[in-house]
């Protein structure tokens, strides 16, 4: 997916994901660049060019003195994780009308290195990017509703802590009477089908999907790949794709919003993971030693139930505990 990633109403840039949020937010009705349960916040005075936050490291109460001690003493010194995130995903990771990044990973990631004694700033970044930066060093983590995998496994380290799955949201009303139900559907067959690119969407996704189509002597599923969330959402606004695969959670956001609708169940379920180089281990466990922390304190469901998706609350987070 990143699990996957979903659409969003009208969506022309920032400026859009700004007046969406105020206006629908995610089923609790509060706005992601908001002060958090935990009074973290989410976006520096000012927004850069690259559309980077920092955040306070006051944010998650005191810090774990235990989790603390785990990190690398090179990103200990600089008193700062830099952590690559795409913002086109709302609930989960997007611009406020500022430029500044916010969303329910932002500030579980400020809650995290809050844990930690750190301050957090992230990076604007493109999805298909994210987990190669993150190898060649360039960032410290990544927190972009990344699916844990075997495949990503084995380029970084995946600290799991959010449940997730794929949906399916087309235009409202569903004109094309698709139904979606599980990743071997037939009703898209013959379709152009949205997804962001290096997502699992699209592949295995659409790969799997289109077996099943030339096994019933259907026509294959077209793909269009694009690099980020609101280019897929203009396309399906504008008729270039007949509808999106994306992450649950972003899909039942936009879902809500008046222009799109969610089509069928969740399937395809797998946790999300903040991305870690596997040469940087001792961040990785004091990631996992903060997450940990957080779930037990109770900040990790307050998160949750702040943006309405607790339904994928992950409370036994781990490492690459991927199974596919």
């Amino acid at each position: 997916m990143r699990a996957g990633r979903t659409s969003r109403a009208v969506i022309v840039g920032a400026a859009g994901i700004a007046l969406v949020l105020t206006a629908a937010g995610c089923g609790s009705g509060s706005k992601p660049g908001g002060s958090s349960s935990t009074g973290s916040t989410s976006s520096a005075a000012g927004s850069s060019s690259s559309g980077s936050s920092t955040a306070s490291s006051s944010g998650s109460g005191s810090v774990d003195s235990a989790a603390a001690a785990l990190v690398p003493a090179a990103i200990k010194s600089k008193g700062v994780i830099t952590i690559a995130t795409d913002p086109s995903y709302p609930p989960n990771e997007s611009k406020d009308q500022n430029g500044n990044i916010v969303g329910w990973d932002v500030d579980m990631g400020n809650a995290i290195a809050a844990k930690l004694g750190l301050k957090a700033n992230f990076a604007n970044v493109t999805f298909n990017d994210i987990v190669t930066g993150i190898s060649t060093d360039k960032y410290d983590a990544g927190m972009s509703s990344i699916t844990d995998n075997k495949e990503r496994e084995g380029v970084d380290d995946f600290v799991t802590y959010f449940n997730a799955g794929t949906k399916l949201m087309v235009l409202k009303g569903n004109p094309k009477n698709l139904t979606d139900n599980s990743p071997t559907d037939l009703s898209l067959c013959g379709l152009t089908i949205g997804v962001e690119k290096g997502t699992i969407q699209e592949s295995p996704d659409i790969p799997t999907r289109n077996k099943a189509c030339e096994a019933a002597g259907k026509k294959d599923i077209k793909t269009l790949s694009q690099d980020t969330e609101d280019q897929i959402n203009e396309s399906l606004s504008s008729g270039r794709c007949d509808a999106v695969l994306a992450d649950s959670p972003v899909v039942d956001y936009y879902a809500n919003s008046g222009n799109f609708q969610a089509v069928g169940a969740i399937y395809s379920g797998a946790p999300y993971g903040i991305a870690i180089s596997k040469t940087n281990s001792g961040l990785s466990q004091a990631f996992l030693a903060a997450l940990k922390d957080l779930v037990a304190d109770g900040t990790y469901h307050k998160l949750t139930s702040k943006y309405g998706i607790q339904a994928g609350d992950y409370t036994t987070p781990g490492l690459n505990q991927a199974t596919s």
